[in-house]
């Protein structure tokens, strides 16, 4: 079984998008967040995901998305213990391989999704990098801790930081397309643009 592992944040005024807010304000922060996970999900038809989150009201986050979902409460203290947390999980559970994303990369699209599984058939680890340094996608097909651990979050090293513990470790990997996602203005109205135009065609 091939997993999309979403990480999400129960949608919340004044808990998403902070960043963003400083421009849109809370609400329009909050309706940017809510619009960009749905927008990815709809892309995303094909795929098999599981709702991992954090916030406490998960009634809400079943209002919203639906009933159709896995729902998996992130653990840790940190992201990468939340990320180590889900992807024991997942394979726990009967992941054949695993993808994590996040709710913010409108770009991304169901074949993409496709590729970065088949890369697994050959790979440890496929990266889909991101222009602010991080990444919008990882992938993995066995266990691997590893790749989450003593990872700067937050900073523009991420993505360079993982392609050195893949190294250090001999883990074999891919890289996808760079692709942008939404963390400030500029980030929003370049996402904006491209979901409007796909709504209207």
């Amino acid at each position: 079984m091939n997993v999309v592992a979403l990480f999400l944040k129960v949608p919340m005024l004044g808990k998403v998008k902070t960043r963003l807010a400083e421009a849109l304000g809370d609400e329009g922060a909050l309706m940017a967040y809510t619009g960009l996970v749905e927008f990815l999900i709809n892309r995303l038809e094909g795929s098999c995901i599981h709702i991992h989150y954090t916030g406490e009201n998960l009634e809400s986050l079943k209002q919203w998305l639906g009933d159709g979902f896995d729902y998996i409460v992130q653990e840790g203290s940190g992201l990468g213990e939340r990320l180590n947390h889900a992807m024991e999980y997942e394979f726990d559970w009967g992941a054949d391989k695993l993808i994590f994303l996040g709710g913010d990369c409108p770009f991304l699209e169901q074949l993409r999704v496709e590729e970065a599984f088949a890369v697994l058939d050959n790979h440890d680890v496929v990266i889909g990098p991101a222009a602010d340094g991080g990444y919008y996608l990882i992938g993995i097909s066995q266990k691997r801790p590893e790749v989450f651990a003593g990872v700067d979050w937050g900073t523009e090293s991420v993505f360079q930081r993982t392609l050195e513990i893949c190294e250090e470790k001999g883990f074999s990997f891919s890289l996808l397309p760079e692709e942008s996602d939404v963390d400030d203005f500029e980030g929003w109205k370049k996402a904006k643009e491209f979901m409007d135009a796909g709504s209207s065609s």
